[in-house]
């Protein structure tokens, strides 16, 4: 059985550039192709109906690069902007301190 593969912005990213790429080129290529220039570790491309979901919003992916945290697969509103906005402020501020678990719940309280 195969394993559903989730991927990052980042790599979501790379795959529009590089459709968008081939298409300037005027290569014709079907999705099926494509996806093989994305092998995953067992030499199987990128599934046609993968590929057809990620081009379908290509114009987002790419208006939105990844700056930072390419690792994640989606992209969401935080829960509490408001919270989370001071906290990352008052980590900023604490960067010569050593900020672990127990200081964070302290001051979020």
């Amino acid at each position: 059985m195969d394993v559903k593969r989730a991927f990052s912005l980042r790599e979501k990213y790379e795959i529009c550039l590089e459709w968008e790429k081939q298409v300037k080129a005027g290569k014709k290529m079907q999705l099926d192709e494509f996806g093989l220039l994305f092998p995953d570790p067992s030499g199987k491309g990128i599934p046609k109906s993968t590929l057809s979901d990620i081009l379908a919003i290509s114009d987002e992916i790419l208006k939105n690069p990844p700056a930072d945290g390419a690792h994640k697969k989606k992209k969401r509103a935080p829960v509490y902007p408001i919270f989370e906005a001071l906290l990352a402020e008052w980590i900023e501020r604490a960067h010569a301190v050593r900020v672990n678990d127990a200081i964070i719940q302290t001051q979020a309280r």
